[in-house]
């Protein structure tokens, strides 16, 4: 598991949207990646029953920007990976806006500080690439996140940080 942020779920300030919002808003562009993807079903499986078995509600948020190719391609696989699996033990929310700040120099944020919502720029964030997922457990607390790319696929990630918080 990735280090302990100090961050909690209502660190987020900015509005959200909810994944068919998402939907509707972008779906022409990332519609292939939608549709396509397919996640490992028996890997949906143990993360639904690690949730229920520790009685673990699990909210995520994904930080991101239409403009980006990863956020076009992994967003809609998350979205996809929750509506399969039909829990009420996940929250999925999709905070878009990030902008590259152009002209940044090195050690300084990459983000645009006024154009980006406010949790680009926040270092509880350490906001380094997106999309970046945050996971939170039912108490509001951070407990992982995925960090552009996952390290073998969104759901494997998913089960791996649910396993190591208990």
């Amino acid at each position: 598991m990735t280090k302990q942020y100090d961050l909690k779920w209502d660190d987020l300030v900015s509005p959200t949207m909810n994944p068919d919002d998402y939907l509707k808003q972008f779906g022409e562009k990332i519609e292939d990646n939608f549709k396509t993807y397919e996640p490992k079903g028996e890997v949906l499986d143990k993360v639904k029953k690690l949730l229920k078995n520790n009685k673990e509600k699990l909210k995520i948020v994904a930080l991101g920007a239409d403009w980006c190719p990863d956020c076009n391609r992994n967003v809609p696989r998350m979205i996809k990976i929750i509506k399969l699996m039909k829990s009420n033990d996940i929250e999925f929310r999709i905070l878009y806006g990030i902008m590259v700040n152009a002209l940044h120099k090195p050690g300084e944020a990459i983000w645009h500080g006024k154009r980006s919502p406010p949790e680009a720029i926040d270092p509880r964030f350490e906001l380094k690439a997106i999309p970046t997922f945050y996971f939170f457990n039912k108490n509001k607390e951070f407990i992982g996140l995925i960090k552009e790319h996952p390290k073998k696929t969104i759901e494997e990630d998913m089960l791996e940080i649910l396993e190591n918080i208990h």
